[in-house]
């Protein structure tokens, strides 16, 4: 007998950047939706790897202390609330496998961005999908959706993949 991986897995969807459809004359197109920067690498980035290339085969720290006081200097937050990750995905499998959980329930907006379904289905949890309005959260929607099984509700903004968002009063809503 060979391990088996949780049934649920089986129902998940791969992730899928940002791609499109050009023609053979147009010029290269820049992903947004990849995080692709149409200016290229900011100088300061550059500069920084140049300063660190000489230890990049070390693993860095693990919890980010130095950028998360930098962050909190910054902004004036406190340091011990801040959490790093490998870019975003990394960050929503982690609120997943966090809070969320065979008998849960996940609530995203229909056209949110498909890494919410892709963490909640990989914990075993289930999704609630709210309409939109005009590929908008509409946060009624999303409000009424919201049970006693629900453990994180997810809202990008502005939101990929459709470029909408909500304003301040909204999200505080």
């Amino acid at each position: 007998m060979s391990p088996q991986p949780k049934p649920w897995l089986s129902a998940l969807i791969p992730y899928v950047g940002g791609e499109s459809t050009i023609k053979a004359d147009a010029a290269k197109p820049i992903r947004l939706t990849s995080n692709e920067g149409a200016l290229g690498a900011s100088p300061k980035a550059l500069a920084a790897y140049a300063a660190g290339v000489s230890t990049l085969h070390l693993y860095p720290q693990a919890s980010c202390l130095k950028l998360r006081e930098a962050i909190a200097a910054r902004y004036a937050l406190d340091a011990g609330k801040i959490v790093c990750g490998n870019g975003s995905d990394d960050l929503i499998l982690l609120l997943a496998r966090a809070y969320a959980g065979i008998g849960d329930e996940v609530v995203v907006s229909k056209h949110g961005f498909s890494m919410y379904k892709i963490a909640a289905h990989s914990v075993g949890a289930t999704v609630i999908t709210a309409p939109e309005t005009d590929y908008t959260t509409d946060m009624a929607a999303l409000l009424a959706a919201v049970t006693p099984q629900t453990r994180l509700v997810f809202i990008a903004n502005p939101n990929n993949p459709t470029g909408t968002y909500l304003n301040k009063a909204q999200v505080e809503r």
